[in-house]
């Protein structure tokens, strides 16, 4: 009796033990793993050369009746308010060239901003650089990748008359 006593009260603890213990899985994996990636890129540097020179402009001396628009595209002629009769242009026209250097393969936003040029009599002249929305860099080389910036220039019926200049604000950035 004491062994079937036994057996019984052993047979209860082991129930007990396995009712008591949790069940664990099996460790499983994704079936697609993730992957983890790193682009390492090079610093940007920009450099520019020449100078956006308008040359002159002549306008009548009691100034023009609305606001009329200079432009300069790089290699193209000077748009000398859009053929108006009320100004007039001369002299040679010149524009910068940038130059970019980064890495290769990657896409470089070219960021130009407005500004004003100021006169030495005072005035000031509203002035918008134009040019490449952006450039991808061929390769990761010391040459870079150079492009042009005109620009815009407004003459509006209170401008007067002097020699205007200012910075053109260019910068770059990786898209």
């Amino acid at each position: 009796m004491t062994n079937v006593l036994r057996m019984t009260l052993a047979a209860s603890v082991a129930a007990l033990t396995f009712a008591a213990t949790p069940a664990y899985a099996v460790p499983v994996g994704a079936a697609t793993p993730a992957t983890a990636t790193a682009k390492i890129v090079k610093p940007l540097t920009l450099t520019a050369a020449g100078t956006l020179d308008f040359a002159t402009i002549l306008i009548p001396a009691s100034g023009v009746t609305a606001t009329r628009t200079i432009k300069i595209v790089p290699g193209s002629p000077l748009d000398c308010a859009g053929g108006s009769t009320e100004v007039a242009c001369s002299g040679t026209t010149s524009y910068p060239t940038y130059t970019v250097v980064g890495t290769n393969k990657m896409v470089v936003s070219i960021i130009k901003t407005a500004s004003l040029l100021n006169g030495n009599n005072g005035g000031t002249l509203a002035f918008r650089p134009t040019g490449p929305a952006s450039v991808t860099m061929p390769n990761s080389g010391n040459t870079g990748v150079p492009f042009d910036i005109g620009g815009e220039i407004d003459i509006v019926p209170a401008t007067v008359d002097g020699t205007y200049s200012g910075n053109i604000n260019v910068t770059v950035d990786y898209q």
